[in-house]
């Protein structure tokens, strides 16, 4: 990335991290966000499935991290392909049983369901995620 690149990426940033009421920190609006809005959050990557009883190897503050951060179903964690050593803002969205994100094209992108103001937390429903 260039310079010119990587400043008009970090201009088009429009969420930060922040305490969160719901859970400790979350994802915040730095400014309006119209509905339908989707380029928030890094593009997406593929997340490497690494088998449950691998993950529960591991020490026990690295089983924390995926446990905290990581979808999973009966046979897989679904861990970042760059580890924990840089965080995608996305694993840091909270619950809300009335969110203003939904995953889209299986939590590839996420994308604002209503306007959404400066400063308020974007969440998202945990039950609709997909593994």
């Amino acid at each position: 990335m260039t310079a010119d690149e990587l400043l008009a990426d970090i201009a088009a940033t429009r969420i930060a991290l922040a305490p969160s009421e719901i859970h400790g920190v979350g994802v915040f609006a730095l400014v309006d966000i119209p509905s339908g809005t989707r380029d928030l959050f890094s593009p997406p990557r593929e997340w490497v499935p690494l088998p449950i009883a691998a993950v529960e190897a591991l020490p026990p503050h690295s089983l924390e991290l995926v446990q905290r951060y990581c979808l999973h179903d009966d046979e897989h964690y679904f861990v970042p392909p760059h580890g924990f050593r840089v965080y995608d803002l996305v694993v840091y969205l909270n619950h809300s049983s009335n969110p203003n994100l939904e995953s889209v094209d299986g939590g590839d992108y996420f994308e604002t369901t209503r306007p959404v103001a400066a400063g308020e937390e974007l969440t998202v429903d945990y039950d609709t995620l997909e593994t």
